[in-house]
C-alpha cells in the first residue's frame, strides 16, 4: 500500500544520499508495538485539525523524507498502546501511528 500523507514543506533530503533527520525516541518505541496492521507512517508532534493531523513524519512509505511536514487526509483513531494511537483512513487504506502529539498550553 502506499502512504498518501501530503508533503508540505518544499525542501527534501533524499533517504540515499543526502541525510534525513533521524528518528526520534518515541518513533522506535511506537513501532515497537504491535498493531496488527501495516503502518504507512509515523506521526511525531501531530497536531489535530478537525479529522486530519498535521505533524513530523517518520518511516513513511509513500517517500516523504524523514522529517519532512505532513498533513493526513480524513481520519479515525482505531486503538491505543502504550500511550500511542493507530489512525485509520476514512477509506480504511492506510493506517498511521501517533508517536507524540503537539500540545498547545491552555487547550484541550
Amino acid at each position: 500500500m502506499k502512504s498518501n500523507v501530503i508533503r508540505l514543506t518544499g525542501c527534501e533530503s533524499h533517504r540515499s544520499g543526502a541525510q534525513g533527520h533521524s528518528p526520534p525516541s518515541e518513533v522506535a518505541q511506537a513501532k515497537s508495538q504491535e498493531w496488527g496492521v501495516f503502518v504507512d507512517a509515523y506521526l511525531v508532534d501531530a497536531a489535530r485539525v478537525g479529522n486530519r493531523y498535521a505533524a513530523t513524519v517518520y518511516c513513511d512509505q509513500s517517500g516523504s523524507p524523514d522529517g519532512a511536514t505532513v498533513a493526513t487526509p480524513p481520519v479515525r483513531e482505531i486503538s491505543k498502546k502504550g500511550g500511542f494511537a493507530l489512525l485509520q483512513t476514512i477509506d480504511a487504506q492506510d493506517h498511521y501511528v501517533i508517536a507524540s502529539e503537539h500540545v498547545t498550553p491552555g487547550c484541550d
